[in-house]
This record gives C-alpha cells, sequence and structure tokens, in this order.
C-alpha cells in the first residue's frame, strides 16, 4: 500500500501585534477573560470527522477553534527487526508550513512516544516473520495555535479508526525461508487505544497559564509545558519549550492542572469520536 503525502495548506498569517493588543491579551489572560471569550482553563470547541481518507487504513479530522489538522494511518507488512523480533515499527512524520516545522520536528518523538501507548502499535504476526509497520501521517491544515494538542488527539482518533486485515502466515514456514502471508479481504482488527494519552499543553502568559492558547497568546508566552496524560490519570511524558525557566513548585502544579483539564477534553474527545463513527 503506497505512503501517501498530502501539500501542506498555506499557513495563517500573523499579523504583527501593536502594543495595545499585547496589552488587552495580557490583561485578559490575567482576569480570566481571555480575548474569544473563554476562561483560562478552557479549551476551544472541538470537532472530529473519521474515514476523511478512503485508501487509509484510518484517518481522522480534528478542529480546535481555526486550528485544524488531519491524520492518516497506514499499515504494511514487514519484517521485525533482529533486535525486536517480537515488535512492529511505527514512524510519524508532519507535514506543515515552513513556521510550524521547528516546533514540530522538536516534538515529534514527543507524539511518537504517545502513539507507543497504544498496546497494539507492536503488532506482530509471526515472532521474527512478520509484523504490521504503521506510518502515521499529519497533516497541518490550518494554523491557530496548539498544534501539538491538536496533532495528538486527531493521531488517537485516527488509530481508534484504523483497521487492521486479518493475516494467516502458513505454518510451514521456517526461519530460514519467506513465510506464506495470507491477508483477509474481510475480517479486520481494531486497535485498542484506551491506553493512548492526550496531550495537554499549558502555556504560561504573565503570572498565568492557560490551555488551549491561539497563535496570538502563543506570541505573548515566557514558556509552555506539554504533558501526556491518559484517561486514568497517569502522566506519560512531560516537554517544556520557551526560553524562560519555571520553578518545580510551578510545574508541579501545571502537571496538576494538566491532570484535571484531561479528563473533560478525552471525554469531549470520546463523545465527538463516537458522533464520527456512528455517522460514517
Amino acid at each position: 500500500m503506497p505512503h501517501a503525502r498530502y501539500a501542506p495548506a498555506a499557513p495563517r498569517t500573523m499579523v504583527g501585534l501593536s502594543e495595545g493588543e499585547k496589552h488587552f491579551i495580557r490583561g485578559g489572560i490575567a482576569q480570566d477573560l481571555r480575548t474569544d471569550g473563554r476562561r483560562r482553563l478552557q479549551f476551544r470547541a472541538i470537532s472530529v470527522e473519521t474515514g476523511v481518507i478512503p485508501q487509509a487504513n484510518g484517518s481522522a479530522r480534528v478542529r480546535l477553534g481555526a486550528t485544524e489538522v488531519i491524520a492518516t494511518v497506514k499499515a504494511e507488512l514487514g519484517k521485525p527487526s533482529i533486535l525486536h523480533p517480537d515488535k512492529g515499527k511505527v514512524s510519524i512524520f508532519v507535514d506543515c508550513s515552513p513556521t510550524a516545522a521547528p516546533m514540530v520536528e522538536v516534538l515529534k518523538n514527543f507524539l511518537l512516544s504517545s502513539v507507543l501507548h497504544c498496546k497494539d502499535a507492536y503488532s506482530v504476526v509471526k515472532v521474527g516473520q512478520v509484523c504490521w509497520d504503521l506510518y502515521i501521517d499529519g497533516l497541518v491544515v490550518s494554523s491557530d495555535g496548539n498544534l501539538l494538542d491538536a496533532l495528538a488527539a486527531a493521531i488517537k482518533v485516527a488509530l481508534s479508526d484504523t483497521g487492521i486485515p486479518k493475516v494467516n502466515v502458513s505454518l510451514s514456514a521456517t526461519t530460514d525461508e519467506e513465510p506464506e502471508v495470507n491477508v483477509s479481504d474481510e475480517e479486520f482488527l481494531q486497535f485498542d487505544t484506551s491506553s493512548v494519552p492526550v496531550i495537554v499543553t499549558l502555556t504560561k502568559v504573565g503570572k498565568h497559564y492557560i490551555v488551549d492558547a491561539t497563535s496570538e497568546e502563543e506570541s505573548q508566552m515566557s514558556s509552555a509545558v506539554s504533558v501526556s496524560v491518559n484517561r486514568h490519570g497517569q502522566i506519560r511524558g512531560l516537554t517544556k519549550r520557551g526560553g524562560a525557566g519555571l520553578d518545580p513548585s510551578v510545574i508541579f502544579d501545571m502537571i496538576s492542572v494538566a491532570k484535571h483539564v484531561s479528563r473533560q477534553f478525552i471525554s469531549v474527545l470520546d463523545s465527538e469520536t463516537l458522533a464520527a463513527e456512528a455517522a460514517e
């Protein structure tokens, strides 16, 4: 199955903010009333579509406000490595505008580590001989902040939408010869994505931090902490960006807040995913 690529859409133009606009953004966050009417710990409206790329094994479109991303999952039969004969391989490619590329490249491994908490990601048909290799593509359609959280959500939904054909491997095959593989056209296995975490990014502006920051809000940040957390409140990863240092007590508080808001985010994402799957 070919590995699809999609050309990125034109990036949103970020107009330079005046000093008055910057003061208005920072002042609103300080008063817990952001420029779009949200509270500091409130996400923008989220919408989900599944099965948007029929040629892929699984796909999803996620919109967070004006940020829109598409994730696809392609599965190809491969051979496990000698070092890991009981594991398949997973790779992630993100197509985005040049302005977002540096951040996405740095955080791509963080995205990958989140995906690998899907226990089916290492799907092996026959140990040492046949495995499924997963190629995950993320496409940034439009960017208005909080790309990492949107990409992680889209990948999680795309994995839940992924159907892997059932495979039978000839029992007569030995380790010295190529196994005979029969791929079903009718029977498919679905991934269990219940353990796949979401990513919640807390962006610090002034003395306060916010979730789901817009591009304008991100332009006023001193630092940001992204927390990978699953539905059980278990932390699966953490990364920080921005030049300003953070006191350990602040980081611990941000982790606690991320765990709290992730519960509602996961609940909304689950509901939107179920509605999207029912509409297919």
